[in-house]
């Protein structure tokens, strides 16, 4: 298990596949077994960065970090370049296109959060359960 890790991306929705794969890719060189959740997780926030934030802005920026804070669990951070709101799941309408995002990741995680950062950015965190496979 290996310490921290991150990506800095730029704030378009290209970049969401690019960090996707870089996380499954450090995940399973960090020795997780099964990574589906905390990638899916890990689309989910950097699509909400990407979509509801000054990220989106020209010159935005992500920044995705992966740790390990205790055995088989590894917490995402997404780092956005800050917004006017606080971000809440909510109940999705099944009927409409997107607005699943955090209901999603709050049922896949095991938590979640978010934390204010200097300089008007944010942090949106989440725990995600991971199988460490024995050496």
């Amino acid at each position: 298990m290996a310490g921290a890790t991150a990506m800095r991306i730029p704030g378009t929705a290209e970049a969401i596949g690019v960090v996707r794969e870089w996380a499954a890719l450090v995940m399973l060189a960090d020795g997780c077994k099964y990574v589906d959740s905390a990638v899916l997780v890990i689309s989910e926030l950097v699509g909400n960065a990407i979509k509801h934030t000054r990220s989106q802005r020209d010159g935005g920026r992500v920044v995705v970090r992966l740790t390990y804070p205790a055995a088989d669990v590894v917490r995402v951070d997404v780092i956005d370049d800050g917004a006017t709101t606080v971000p809440r799941p909510r109940y999705p309408d099944w009927d409409m296109e997107s607005g699943r995002g955090l209901w999603m990741v709050e049922q896949v995680a095991l938590a979640w959060g978010q934390r204010a950062l200097p300089g008007g950015r944010r942090a949106v965190w989440a725990d995600v359960a991971v199988t460490f496979c024995a050496a």
